[in-house]
């Protein structure tokens, strides 16, 4: 019984060890892929949205906080930005491109934002992550995770004030 046991337990490691492979990727925060994210988050602070047109396919699939949005609706969110707030900053910018030995090929990227509000005067910062899917040089799926409030709250005192 213990051999079979044995003989069981062997075979069970020995088939995890061999699935391993699929999950591979060689990782690089230096390729062009990973330059592009960071260009895109240069871009937004400049309110510059040329790249973004270039580099998301159109019908690139956009979750926001999981929320599904189209290229069109993001961009045009993200550059509200620059109506809501006088200054948006970054720090803490971070990012690399894993390239998978199934082909897939992913962008990750961690950054920090602050802004002052337009019409609440505040100061205040965000922590964001983002996923990018490329396929053929294009994004065809954006990921985008933070805490929108204190965009909610800028936007509530925009409304207000036009009121």
């Amino acid at each position: 019984m213990k051999k079979i046991l044995s003989l069981i337990l062997m075979s069970v490691l020995i088939f995890s060890c061999s699935n391993q492979q699929q999950s591979r990727a060689i990782v690089k925060s230096d390729d062009e892929l990973t330059l592009n994210v960071q260009k895109l988050l240069k871009v937004y602070v400049e309110n510059n949205f040329s790249l973004w047109e270039e580099l998301l396919s159109d019908d690139c699939e956009v979750l926001f906080n999981n929320i599904p949005l189209d290229k069109k609706s993001v961009i045009a969110g993200i550059s509200q930005d620059h109506t809501l707030f006088k200054s948006i900053e970054v720090t803490d910018d971070y990012a690399h491109t894993n390239y998978f030995n199934n082909g897939q090929i992913w962008t990750n990227h961690w950054f920090t934002l602050a802004f002052e509000g337009n019409f609440t005067g505040e100061k205040t910062s965000a922590r964001a992550h983002t996923d990018l899917k490329w396929e053929n040089g294009k994004v065809v799926r954006f990921q985008v995770y933070y805490d929108p409030t204190f965009q909610v709250k800028e936007a509530t005192a925009m409304a207000e004030m036009s009121e």
